[in-house]
């Protein structure tokens, strides 16, 4: 069986042993294997193979046929071979033979994401958001879709990009989080996808200051709700990328494990196991790199760790009644040596009053969130929520040495360009 195509791609590979040459192409949906024998195709096609380099972008004209003997199981033998553009000489390498040190490679990172391994990664991620998107949409969540340049801090503290907005200013914002709230008596339910920003300098595996979020709200919910959800969240993407990404995580060379359960600690439970594994940590910190990483080594499925002191949290989290030491937070992990914390969430406060006296124990200023104040004075259901980091849950998921893989061109304190 054999078929007539026409095929566009980057060239790969150039190898010529006398009467066969081979052109591999890469093009937008995979590798194809051109074969140039010498008395079979017309002269003009023999001859270009002189003039082709690597990433020269070029059209093939040919019939497709089975082969036994070429990897792909077939091969195009060519009929008509036109340049569409040339190239220089690259300054990396592309074939995924010799890779190039990090730096250079975000140097170069516009002919890096050429290369099989970075494209899989990306290929894998438009999963993930869209899976994410068919989840919460099939559960009955609205998407929506929230301001990036805010007037006032979403969090509080100093980790904010300030923004000049024409006489005023502005900042980018570090989550979506009080205007998803803000439609959630309208909604009920409802999400965003989306970045947000975070001048934090941390140099860390798991740090970015530009990162995209899943940012879930939902009225009347609870802590055990909010858990599930997002268990079954995370289950439906890890299966909708084994189902769909099958060939990229053969090129990536990992086996994705669908999680079946998760477990759930408290936090007075984590400093715990943290004591024993040896590490000095005292109640009420929240877990730094090194905490994290270690209760991340103890479980070998999805984690969740409840109830975080009140000192840790920000202001709009609910407070557990019968303790107000303690806040309803949920943090959900990722397990194993690639396992970092995937998602910050729980329930939130709904009183304007008790909101307010949480801003200035925070040492921030009521007068700022004047808005979000007042729309509590009108009827707003108790709600909860979460954020769930898309490039942190990428790292888990493809066994991802930094974060920075996980993003198309990553943003750190020492990375603005490209």
């Amino acid at each position: 069986m054999s078929s007539r195509v026409e095929v566009y791609g980057h060239v790969m590979f150039l190898r010529d042993i006398g009467k066969v040459r081979f052109i591999i192409l890469r093009t937008f949906t995979g590798i194809e294997q051109v074969v140039l024998k010498k008395d079979k195709v017309p002269e003009k096609v023999w001859s270009v193979f002189s003039r082709l380099g690597p990433e020269y972008f070029i059209r093939v004209v040919g019939v497709k046929v089975k082969s036994k003997i070429a990897k792909l199981g077939y091969e195009i033998i060519p009929e008509e071979i036109d340049v569409i553009a040339t190239s220089k000489p690259l300054p990396i390498d592309l074939s995924d033979k010799v890779t190039a040190e990090f730096p250079t490679r975000i140097r170069f990172r516009y002919l890096d994401i050429r290369r099989p391994k970075v494209k899989a990664v990306f290929r894998v991620r438009a999963t993930v958001v869209q899976a994410a998107r068919e989840f919460l949409v099939k559960r009955g969540f609205t998407e929506v879709f929230l301001p990036i340049i805010i007037g006032s801090a979403s969090e509080g503290g100093a980790e904010l990009f300030q923004v000049k907005y024409f006489d005023k200013v502005a900042y980018l914002a570090q989550s979506g989080q009080l205007y998803k709230q803000s439609v959630v008596p309208v909604f009920g339910k409802v999400f965003t996808i989306g970045p947000s920003f975070r001048a934090e300098k941390s140099r860390t595996r798991k740090h970015l200051t530009e990162f995209w979020q899943i940012d879930v709200e939902e009225a009347l919910t609870t802590k055990d709700r909010l858990m599930q959800l997002q268990f079954e969240l995370v289950k439906y993407i890890y299966e909708r990328v084994c189902e769909v990404n099958s060939s990229d995580l053969e090129i990536l060379n990992v086996k994705v494990e669908v999680p079946e359960y998760y477990h759930k600690i408290h936090y007075d439970e984590a400093i715990s196991i943290l004591r024993n594994k040896g590490i000095d940590i005292e109640w009420g910190m929240d877990f730094g790199a090194d905490e994290e990483k270690a209760l991340c080594m103890e479980f070998d499925v999805p984690f969740f760790v409840t109830e975080f002191p009140e000192r840790e949290v920000a202001f709009y989290y609910k407070l557990v009644e019968d303790d107000p030491r303690l806040a309803h937070r949920i943090d959900f992990y990722g397990p194993g040596e690639y396992g970092v914390e995937w998602s910050s969430g729980g329930l939130r406060e709904h009183d304007p009053v008790k909101l307010e006296e949480r801003m200035r124990s925070k040492g921030l200023d009521p007068k700022s969130f004047k808005w979000y104040l007042d729309m509590f004075k009108y009827g707003f259901p108790p709600h909860g929520g979460f954020g769930m980091g898309v490039e942190r849950l990428m790292q888990t998921l493809l066994k991802l040495e930094k974060i920075h893989e996980a993003a198309l061109y990553p943003r750190t304190p020492d990375i603005l360009v490209p």
